[in-house]
């Protein structure tokens, strides 16, 4: 169900347009605004999926000034500008167009808008796989903080854990521990039926589905499952967050086929570049490079310790889109208290770090 906030202040315009969302059966009217301030308060507050905004309103602020402070405010909100034939108007999702609706437009050109029905298989939740081949890169925590980022923006978030041995997300978050996980799921399609029975709700309302609270437990996990749960997840989800394996097993290599986005975690240390290298020729021989993006995010990257981003995107040839600082009390204080750092610490300079890479994911989707 699609949450929609109406921005529009001609009142017959508006009753139509509220006519028609009703009538959508997976589309639910949250509110309608007519000024600039109160419907971007309206988007801080309740974070609706999609913001339909009317291009020829009148007042101090246009309907393109207002997709951009609604991009601003809520980057993984859906912005669709609401024009009529005389006054033609480009998606342009930079400046905060994602689509155009037409007046005075029907049923089938309303839900292509929003994205829903049959039009919507194509826009599943994306797959984020967060790896490093070294152990100690930050992967885990990268992982939850990202997670929980994307969801206080509004959207629907899972996190899985895809390390069935030795997993680390039940234990940086409060979970309880009778909380079921994944080995608890049937197997193959049967998962779809059972899948929101095991999720647990973690974090601003992220859904979590847990590896195996036992490290023998893992030989109950073929493959092909793990991937299956990432694709299932994905279904009901706008993004779905892995915390991938650091070994290179079948186990591992299902997730990342699945993934529709690779982190790569790396640290300004030799051992860390060298391992990546090697991955990333992995990567390459499987076909990834080119099929998929796989992005680098260095972690602790106040110690460069005599490297550089540049150098590091020359040796891997691959881009940075974040570095995360290094803060020991913040981050140490979080997993000890179980607890993101972007919610107990936002200000800090690790939290906003976070809140750069989500924006940055959002926007390379978005192009």
């Amino acid at each position: 169900m699609k949450r929609v906030l109406l921005i529009e202040d001609l009142p017959q315009v508006a009753q139509h347009l509220q006519q028609m969302l009703s009538r959508e059966k997976e589309a639910e009217l949250v509110g309608v605004e007519k000024e600039s301030d109160s419907a971007i308060a309206r988007v801080n507050t309740e974070k609706p999926d999609v913001v339909m905004i009317d291009a020829l309103l009148q007042g101090k602020s246009t309907g393109f000034d207002i997709a951009k402070r609604v991009r601003a405010a809520s980057p993984g909100t859906r912005i669709i500008i609401v024009t009529v034939p005389q006054r033609p108007v480009d998606p342009k999702p930079d400046l905060g167009i994602d689509a155009v609706f037409v007046l005075p437009g029907g049923a089938n050109e309303l839900a292509s808008a929003l994205a829903v029905g049959k039009r919507e298989i194509r826009l599943k939740g994306r797959m984020i796989v967060c790896y490093s081949p070294k152990g100690g890169s930050g992967k885990t925590t990268i992982a939850v903080n990202l997670a929980t980022i994307l969801r206080r923006r509004g959207n629907s978030v899972a996190l899985m854990d895809g390390v069935m041995q030795f997993g680390s997300i039940r234990h940086v978050l409060q979970v309880p521990p009778a909380t079921r996980s994944i080995v608890d799921l049937p197997t193959g399609q049967g998962m779809r039926t059972s899948l929101s029975e095991v999720l647990w709700e973690g974090p601003s309302g992220v859904a979590v589905l847990l590896g195996p609270p036992r490290p023998e437990e893992a030989e109950l996990m073929a493959a092909p499952d793990v991937a299956t749960a990432m694709q299932l997840l994905a279904e009901d989800h706008d993004y779905v967050i892995v915390d991938a394996p650091t070994k290179l097993s079948d186990e591992s290599l299902a997730v990342l086929d699945a993934a529709d986005v690779i982190l790569l975690i790396v640290t300004y240390m030799q051992a860390s570049v060298a391992n990546t290298r090697a991955a990333v020729d992995t990567f390459e021989a499987l076909g990834y490079k080119g099929t998929k993006p796989i992005l680098l995010v260095v972690n602790q990257s106040d110690s460069a310790a005599g490297m550089s981003k540049g150098g590091i995107e020359h040796t891997l040839n691959l881009p940075v889109v974040a570095e995360i600082p290094t803060d020991w009390k913040v981050v140490s204080e979080s997993l000890n208290k179980q607890q993101p750092f972007v919610l107990s610490s936002p200000n800090s300079a690790v939290a906003k770090a976070m809140e750069g890479l989500a924006s940055t994911l959002v926007q390379q989707q978005r192009r």
